[in-house]
């Protein structure tokens, strides 16, 4: 559906002869940095992050740890069924944002050129993070890597978080769904082993 009225609002710029028209391709970018991007972006839970680390510390020996990413990513974690396309929404209007703020600059409408380069970062941010665990959690490179000690430990992370979240909240079929999936991986099996208490 984004996708679909950010086409039309783009072809709308591009062929009303209104002077204002020119700006509708930037106005759903705009609103979706405003609306959207600050619930990814600020690192801010439903539940104090004492208490987060209070219940993980129940069952896992690295409950600090798994708090502070928890924390970190949690709109990500939260909602497991649209934190995909949460992405693909934001990577849509971050190239139109970059698009738009080119042909601003070109047009020399600086000021809203600048404004849709702000934009389209703060959205390609979001990009990055809105669904960051389950990215890392089905990369090869993460999971593998024998290059890189980092990206293994996100990995490690990524795929406890996820187990973990459904912790805070056992009554959610959704998250108890995901970690399940996640749980039947061997390498996560290994990890739950030495970090989770049963």
């Amino acid at each position: 559906m984004v996708f679909i009225i950010n086409i039309i609002a783009v072809y709308a710029s591009f062929s009303l002869n209104q002077v204002l028209a020119v700006y509708l391709g930037a106005v759903l970018p705009v609103l979706y940095a405003i609306v959207v991007a600050p619930q990814a972006l600020i690192e801010k839970s439903d539940i104090p992050s004492a208490s987060i680390a209070k219940i993980l510390a129940e069952k896992w020996n690295n409950a600090e740890d798994l708090t502070r990413y928890i924390v970190k990513y949690w709109m990500a974690l939260a909602y497991p069924a649209s934190s995909w396309k949460k992405q693909r929404n934001s990577v849509i209007l971050y190239l139109t944002a970059f698009f738009l703020g080119a042909v601003y600059i070109f047009k020399e409408l600086f000021g809203a050129g600048m404004l849709m380069f702000v934009v389209g970062y703060v959205l390609y941010k979001m990009s990055m993070k809105v669904d960051w665990p389950r990215s890392v959690y089905t990369s090869p490179e993460f999971k593998d890597g024998s290059n890189n000690e980092f990206a293994r430990k996100e990995w490690e992370l990524a795929a406890m978080s996820i187990v973990a979240f459904s912790d805070l909240y056992p009554d959610d079929r959704a998250l108890k769904v995901a970690a399940d999936e996640v749980s039947e991986e061997s390498d996560v099996k290994l990890l739950l082993a030495t970090h989770r208490h049963h």
